[in-house]
């Protein structure tokens, strides 16, 4: 239990094992690292066990060059034997969603309960063309900010604000463009059918690149699939608001 130093598809990175019960497993989005679930990590532990890592590319596994998303989801399958955990509650947010809908896809049986939060799963210019803009002008990681948080948040300047402009300014822009790249390509909207396992889609009301409808779209498409609007909230749903989203996975 706690954290440990791993090597997951070569690469090495982190991995936090705290809890005990039912098995949830965490996968962050990009720019962040497995810190950004700190709060719903929190929420979660007293009644489960969970578990959450660094991407490559991300935390401490930055530097390593970023795999395909095939190739993420046999690094979650990794993970998963790792920690002999036969079948998880797997919940992705942004990259991690896409991450996550490919493992169930990939490797069903091994994801029995599936958590999507700000997810896509069909091709977003607005990702593409942040990572051109990341990679023309490495001051565009201040653009973000913007669309994850409201004025008055950026304001107050809080915890979660603090944490999201570090990440976005340490970063390597190549990782997050990568990352960017694989959400802007991703494209399995018509497989989604096949998932047979209960599916959450959680989206915030005011997600920009995530919206609304998209995140709608995914959850008719799926048999077993519910949906959940909540007011008010931006992308970072889970950073911001862990309270709010963390009844709606349990």
């Amino acid at each position: 239990m706690g954290e440990r130093q791993v090597v997951l598809g070569g690469i090495p990175t982190r991995v936090v094992d705290e809890g005990s019960g039912p098995v949830v497993v965490l996968v962050h989005a990009t720019p962040f690292d497995l810190e950004g679930w700190d709060g719903l990590a929190a929420a979660l532990r007293p009644d489960h066990r969970v578990i959450r890592y660094d991407l490559p590319g991300h935390g401490a596994a930055a530097g390593a060059a970023f795999p395909t998303a095939d190739g993420l989801a046999r690094g979650l399958v990794e993970l998963l034997d790792l920690y002999d955990v036969p079948t998880a509650h797997v919940v992705g947010h942004s990259l991690g969603a896409t991450i996550a809908q490919r493992c169930a896809l990939d490797h069903p049986g091994r994801v029995g309960r599936l958590s999507l939060l700000s997810a896509r799963a069909t091709p977003s210019p607005v990702f593409s063309a942040l990572a051109n803009a990341l990679r023309r002008d490495p001051a565009a990681v201040d653009l973000p900010m913007d669309r994850w948080f409201t004025p008055e948040q950026l304001a107050r300047n809080g915890r979660v604000v603090r944490y999201a402009r570090r990440l976005a300014e340490t970063i390597s822009i190549e990782a997050w463009a990568a990352g960017l790249d694989l959400l802007s390509e991703s494209d399995f909207l018509a497989e989604l059918p096949r998932l047979t396992i209960p599916v959450d889609v959680v989206v915030g009301e005011e997600d920009h690149g995530a919206k609304p409808e998209h995140g709608r779209e995914i959850a008719d498409a799926i048999p077993q699939a519910r949906f959940h609007l909540v007011e008010r909230a931006r992308t970072l749903v889970a950073l911001v608001d862990p309270e709010l989203v963390a009844p709606l996975l349990i």
